[in-house]
């Protein structure tokens, strides 16, 4: 026997609406949000020369490549994790130890930067007047564990002194203070 019709059949199917308005009113105020909370940065190219000197996988061997009296000269700052030297090929001077600092929660080490533009200043004047030419290149020779920011600060501090033409090397920290050992006696 056939069954009659259940009131399920009669029932009219509704389609779901989407309803947008919420997602807009988020992104009306998200969108906002983040623009203002966007860090904008200032992109500051540096250029890099190729330099002469350390070789670390010659155990901290200099070589003498030079093609005119400043890179025979060789202006350098040498930067180890104990201190800061400044000088030529022909020796180093102690710019000074380095010190910690704590910062933002994070302790680590630093320079006297202040210090290091100063006595690479008085070198430049003092290289200028002997040789009669215009030193612009400086060598930072550093370990490959020191802080950036170290590096950007010396490279800023020779350069506000004349050193316009910074180059980087990067070696071993034996063969960083093997150099500064040398550079001392």
């Amino acid at each position: 026997m056939a069954q009659g019709a259940t009131k399920r059949s009669h029932r009219k199917k509704h389609q779901a609406e989407l309803d947008l308005l919420p997602v807009m009113n988020l992104f009306c105020v998200i969108i906002p949000f983040l623009l203002l909370s966007a860090s904008f940065l200032e992109i500051t190219t540096i250029t890099m020369s190729q330099t002469q000197g350390i070789n670390p996988n010659a155990g901290g061997a200099v070589t003498n490549l030079a093609k005119s009296e400043e890179e025979r000269v060789q202006a350098k700052v040498v930067m180890t994790d104990e201190e800061l030297f400044v000088g030529t090929a022909f020796g180093l001077t102690s710019v000074g130890s380095s010190f910690q600092v704590r910062d933002n929660g994070e302790t680590y080490l630093t320079f006297d930067f202040d210090q290091l533009e100063q006595m690479a200043g008085e070198m430049r004047d003092t290289l200028m007047n002997h040789y009669d030419i215009e030193f612009r290149k400086i060598v930072v020779l550093t370990t490959e564990t020191m802080r950036y920011e170290n590096v950007i600060r010396a490279i800023d501090a020779v350069g506000k002194v004349g050193f316009t033409e910074p180059g980087l090397q990067v070696a071993p920290s034996a063969s960083v203070e093997g150099e500064a050992e040398r550079g001392l006696q």
